[in-house]
């Protein structure tokens, strides 16, 4: 509740730009990944355990704004974090996708690509019918599995 009341959103500041500046401790707790060009990092409010959202370094609303290079980097480190949640959880499959502006259903408006690990029979049915989510792992147990997971991958 306290995220949908716009208690918890920053006020003042983009939180993705936070996580990559450093200045908010809080911003980088779920930064699995920081890379030249591109951020991972947890979603706190997650469909699944895994649930990264990937982002250009630079602050920009649209996917039209990007550079080749933005571009390029932005599907590398997707790939990467395929690899990583492979080797971290086993997920049977994934959902990719990108919420642009509002109506899209943008709740930040810093471009992020989500990657949601899915697994058969998991518990996505629960947000619809329950308006609960339910997920078997803390958000801080996941952060860790995958940082070291992302240590030991090449470099991009």
């Amino acid at each position: 509740m306290a995220y949908v009341s716009g208690a918890e959103r920053t006020p003042d500041g983009c939180f993705i730009c936070a996580a990559i500046d450093g200045a908010d401790p809080e911003a980088t707790r779920y930064v699995v990944e920081l890379a030249e060009r591109t951020i991972v990092l947890l979603n706190r409010y997650p469909y699944s355990p895994g649930h990264l959202m990937i982002a250009p370094r630079r602050h920009l609303a649209d996917l039209a704004e990007m550079s080749a290079d933005e571009g390029k980097a932005l599907f590398v480190t997707t790939q990467r974090a395929l690899t990583a949640l492979r080797e971290a959880s086993q997920p049977g499959g994934f959902n990719i996708g990108l919420n642009l502006g509002g109506p899209a259903g943008a709740s930040v408006d810093h471009l992020h690509l989500h990657v949601v690990p899915r697994w058969g029979g998991d518990t996505n049915f629960m947000p619809v019918i329950g308006d609960v989510k339910v997920l078997p792992e803390h958000l801080d147990t996941t952060a860790a599995r995958l940082r070291e997971v992302y240590a030991g991958l090449p470099a991009p």
